[in-house]
């Protein structure tokens, strides 16, 4: 949305905000990148929100289930061109489409449904090139990603694996200004969830319930694998639940499987997960999203490697104790499942170990889910887009303040160490007073803006990034400001600008955008 001056509004005032959400789901695919935008996707319609799914591919099931909770869904219609898989990414093939066209038909989806003010994106076929062409359909990108392995053009990104230094493996590939959502604190998981983990029993390391889901796929029957080994353990005293989706290929035959087993139940697309989760004492399955939910209940896990994704999350959750891996599935044996099961039946004390370490890889909780989206609360004027800066914003912005030519015309030209920065900037977002703003332009930062309010006067403060210097960014930025003031601080009547030095950039600046030189300060009035 571009305002201009006879249109700024307050950033409250765009009620009820719009999202929508690229993510396909198939077997190849799997259904864990529609399942959790579909959890973020129930709470923004619990606080009001518009929201839409855009899909290539998108089984009926699913359609229907996204459309159960109040959401609408887009589909794509066929591309003139196929995925170009020579020019990447790796996962390029899954979005059924050349980049540019895909991009150009979720970019008409958006503009049919009325346009959107953020977009949110699961796919790991889509990397830069497809978020910047969508940049101009969005006030706000939001990147769900677990591979770091293509660079982004989003504001947020979350990454929930548990995995070393996690900023490490996204370097260069985020933009500068964009926020970083690391760790399974930051888990997309469903409210049934977190209930059960509130009334969650404590496991005495005894298996009698075992609970066996390999995501919503499982081409390849891996269930039907690990249902051979446990078959001639099961009996009054172990008993099975069998999760499948709906778009599992194997679904018949495993009914007739199942029936034909007995202490086995086999449940197709359930509702009551959690509780399944709950009430077994051993899980079989996959390094996916149901990690997650698996660890927020403690459930031990014996886990296969389906995919390369699934390696570095496996080996982290290995090294904390919270599962044991039988390797890649492609080596793996009826043999191998069965030693493995008889491994932890044994050894009830491991079993406890395993569920008190798969408690504490969800114990530390990251910022609300709700900051993943606070760009949504930006304010836009003329194609710059104003966010106030937050404490994760300091490197950045501590590189911008300590650049030569800024510390020379800066009341303090000593160079700035991080920890006293930290605390300024600490100081600076919890005043009332204050106001530090980042700016971007089509998608980049472009400079931070900065309002020191005082009575019926604000003390404007500006610096660029050095890369958005000589092409009017300072201007777009004061003009911005002002329109935000405008909206935001209607008792702010003058603003004013204290050059030091001879700032001659700085003077020329103020004086074009209507600034007054005065014997002390620059200042200009604010008119409504």
């Amino acid at each position: 949305m571009s305002l201009t001056d006879s249109t700024c509004v307050s950033p409250s005032a765009a009620a009820p905000r719009r999202y929508a959400f690229r993510a396909d789901a198939s077997t190849a695919i799997g259904i864990g990148h529609v399942m959790r935008c579909l959890t973020l996707a129930r709470r923004l319609r619990e606080r009001g929100g518009e929201v839409r799914f855009i899909a290539r591919t998108l089984p009926q099931a699913y359609r229907d289930e996204i459309v159960g909770f109040g959401c609408s869904v887009a589909m794509l219609p066929p591309a003139p061109r196929p995925a170009d898989t020579a020019a990447g990414p790796a996962h390029a093939a899954w979005l059924g489409a050349h980049r540019e066209d895909d991009a150009a038909q979720t970019a008409a989806a958006i503009e049919a449904w009325g346009g959107t003010d953020v977009l949110v994106i699961d796919h790991y076929a889509i990397d830069r090139r497809w978020e910047a062409l969508l940049r101009p359909h969005a006030r706000l990108i939001c990147v769900i990603d677990d591979l770091a392995d293509r660079p982004h053009d989003c504001d947020a990104l979350l990454d929930q694996n548990f995995i070393a230094d996690p900023a490490r493996r996204y370097q260069g590939l985020l933009p500068a200004a964009c926020r970083s959502f690391f760790g399974p604190g930051h888990a997309l998981l469903r409210p049934e969830f977190q209930a059960a983990r509130a009334s969650l029993r404590q496991r005495d390391g005894g298996i009698r319930r075992v609970f066996v889901f390999y995501g919503g796929g499982d081409p390849d029957n891996f269930t039907g694998l690990t249902l051979d080994a446990l078959a001639p353990r099961l009996g009054p005293g172990l008993e099975a639940d069998v999760v499948v989706g709906a778009i599992n290929p194997h679904i018949e035959a495993l009914r007739e499987r199942c029936a034909a087993i007995h202490h086995v139940r086999l449940h197709v697309q359930p509702g009551n997960m959690a509780a399944l989760m709950a009430a077994a004492d051993l899980a079989f399955g996959a390094c996916g999203t149901a990690s997650w939910e698996r660890c927020l209940l403690g459930l031990p896990a014996i886990v296969a490697i389906f995919a390369q994704n699934q390696e570095a999350p496996t080996r982290g959750l290995v090294d904390a104790g919270a599962v044991e891996s039988l390797g890649r599935a492609d080596a793996v044996g009826v043999a191998e499942i069965g030693a493995a099961f008889d491994r932890l039946a044994a050894d009830p004390a491991r079993c406890r170990a395993m569920s008190a370490a798969a408690l504490a890889v969800m114990a530390s909780e990251g910022p609300s889910l709700d900051d993943f989206l606070a760009g949504d609360e930006a304010f836009e004027f003329e194609g710059v887009r104003l966010r106030a800066a937050r404490q994760d914003d300091a490197g950045v912005l501590l590189a911008w303040r300590n650049q030569p030519d800024v510390r020379l015309y800066s009341r303090t030209q000593d160079i700035i160490a991080p920890d006293s920065h930290a605390r300024w900037l600490r100081d600076v977002i919890a005043s009332p007073n204050r106001h530090l703003m980042i700016g971007c332009r089509e998608g980049k930062p472009v400079g931070v803006v900065r309002l020191d309010v005082e009575g019926d006067a604000g003390e404007v403060s500006i610096y660029l990034a050095p890369e958005a210097r000589g092409r009017d960014n300072g201007t777009a930025l004061l003009r911005a400001q002002e329109a935000w003031l405008r909206a935001s601080l209607p008792g702010v009547t003058r603003l004013i600008a204290v050059v030091l030095g001879d700032n001659v950039a700085s003077r020329k600046l103020f004086l074009k955008n209507g600034y007054t030189c005065l014997p002390t300060h620059y200042e200009k009035r604010i008119t409504r």
